[in-house]
């Protein structure tokens, strides 16, 4: 980001939100907490202790748990609570399954339409890839991830991938994060990443698909392999 988008990110951070915006923090947040297992797989929960759990009123988190609960994080039980979802192998292979398709769309549309900030920012986000997996810090990683994931979505610019996007990724990132210290390369996943978001930045559409078919073919090895160990 230049000096005055920068500029323009505080000021708004000092207004009021509007729904809109507070109903995307909420879900951020939540998701976040969910993704890296801060609210335990299998527990029920009340919507009043998730709201509370992050300080939004109960109205946008109501409708942040209606997404997540469309992207398998959670469980609605009428009457009687939410339920986390357990962590499933089966499921997130399945997703993967119906996520390479789209994944392929995205990669090509984002290298081909991103503009010179968005491929900017994805260079950026390669070295903080590499950076946090240098340091072998899953929070960072996660962190680069969903800017990766964004900015890859907000650069395709089609507003039907996005909401897709936003189903799928959420389980996966859950998974990695439940079974990243099992052994196997830390530092894969990440240069898988890092390739990808340079091969997006440099307008290469051929070039980024076959980057994102590398990343699906890690995860589908790497949710095989947690499925023995």
């Amino acid at each position: 980001m230049d000096f005055q988008e920068l500029l323009v990110a505080d000021l708004a951070e000092l207004e009021p939100q509007a729904p809109d915006s507070l109903k995307e923090i909420a879900y951020h947040r939540l998701e976040e907490k969910l993704v890296r297992l801060e609210v335990a797989p299998g527990s029920v929960v009340t919507e009043k202790d998730l709201a509370e759990s992050i300080g939004i009123g109960r109205t946008p988190v109501r409708e942040a748990i209606q997404r997540l609960a469309m992207a398998g994080l959670l469980e609605v039980l009428p009457r009687r609570g939410i339920r986390v979802s357990e962590l499933d192998s089966g499921a997130v292979l399945r997703m993967l399954e119906v996520g390479r398709g789209l994944d392929d769309a995205v990669a090509r549309g984002a290298a081909v339409r991103a503009v010179p900030l968005q491929r900017r920012e994805l260079l950026r986000v390669a070295e903080e890839f590499e950076a946090a997996s240098a340091r072998r810090d899953p929070i960072g990683l996660l962190r680069s991830d969903s800017e990766f994931n964004n900015l890859c979505i907000s650069a395709m610019n089609n507003e039907h991938a996005t909401k897709m996007v936003q189903l799928l990724h959420p389980l996966s990132r859950r998974f990695w994060y439940s079974r990243h210290g099992r052994g196997g390369d830390i530092k894969l996943g990440p240069r898988l990443h890092a390739q990808a978001a340079r091969a997006v930045a440099d307008g290469d559409p051929e070039k980024a698909a076959a980057a994102f078919r590398r990343i699906n073919d890690y995860m589908e090895s790497f949710i095989k392999a947690s499925m023995y160990d």
